[in-house]
């Protein structure tokens, strides 16, 4: 499998009050094997790059490139991609138009049934033969992930992918997605989730005002922005304790608090200076989340 490139893309539409850009000089490296979150407020440029790379707009500068190779529409046959809108056909079954949409990517018919059965029984949907017009909206977007899914696809680009679903049904399509990451795929999706990516992504974009102002595995990330800051539980009572000098705290409860340490104070020393004045029950360091380090970037942009 080969990462996607983006080399200086920048992209610019016509507003009612002029130009607005949604994206400037945008370079970055997206990796196979990982599920790639890609995150930004509204308006922020998300949907315009993955348009960008599905052929969908043309980039008013740069270059995007699988591997070493430009981009073009033999690549993109091979690309699943789920947009924002959901757009189903009303009057027709669900397994029709997957039908008919399997076989414009080029599978033949009885390719395109195998793969339908395949993924409708993975994601467990017996309800294709309905009409689009009586599905749930997260009925519909599972017919649009399997869509997305079917054929064996080298990549997946997914807009808002759990937009309208239930928890159950969003934990058992964000287990598939690690899943297919474990196996090579390249998977891109955009979500305003930001509670969702600790847990299911492995490296993360951020792009606000149309700037990546962000990239990197979500480990490293985490430890990049943290400050320094743990938490503690005693069986002294937080209130009672002297803390080393330098150390500020906020409780979480009577025996819990988070402590900042400065980062120039050894950890041992410190520990030895509360254990002569009470018991630790439970000290660990504590990470910012991905919604953390959004808020932070975001809030100094």
């Amino acid at each position: 499998m080969r990462s996607l490139v983006i080399a200086g893309v920048s992209k610019a539409f016509r507003g009612p009050q002029g130009p607005v850009q949604a994206l400037s000089a945008l370079s970055t490296t997206i990796p196979p094997g990982k599920v790639v979150g890609l995150l930004g407020p509204n308006g922020s440029g998300k949907t315009t790059l993955l348009r960008l790379i599905m052929g969908l707009a043309l980039p008013d500068a740069g270059e995007i490139r699988y591997g070493d190779e430009p981009m073009h529409a033999a690549i993109r046959q091979h690309f699943g991609y789920m947009p924002e809108e959901r757009g189903l056909y009303p009057r027709m079954t669900a397994r029709s138009q997957l039908l008919y949409l399997l076989q414009l990517k080029g599978l033949s018919r009885p390719e395109a049934e195998a793969e339908i059965q395949r993924w409708a029984k993975r994601l467990d949907t017996p309800w294709l033969d309905r009409q689009a017009r009586t599905l749930s909206k997260g009925m519909q977007q599972k017919v649009q992930l399997i869509l997305a899914l079917a054929g064996q696809p080298w990549a997946l680009l997914l807009d808002e992918p759990f937009s309208g679903l239930d928890p159950l049904v969003a934990a058992d399509i964000e287990a598939l997605l690690q899943e297919e990451a474990q196996k090579g795929l390249l998977i891109l999706l955009s979500t305003h989730r930001l509670e969702q990516v600790d847990l299911l992504c492995q490296h993360v974009l951020l792009i606000h005002k149309g700037v990546l102002r962000l990239a990197g595995d979500v480990p490293t990330l985490r430890r990049t922005y943290w400050d320094h800051t743990y938490e503690i539980e005693t069986t002294l009572p937080i209130a009672e304790i002297t803390w080393p000098e330098g150390t500020t705290w906020q409780a979480l409860g009577s025996h819990r608090a988070l402590l900042r340490i400065p980062p120039d104070q050894p950890i041992r020393p410190f520990l030895e200076a509360v254990l002569r004045q009470t018991d630790i029950r439970f000290f660990t360091e504590k990470l910012p989340t991905i919604k953390d380090i959004f808020l932070k970037v975001t809030e100094t942009v």
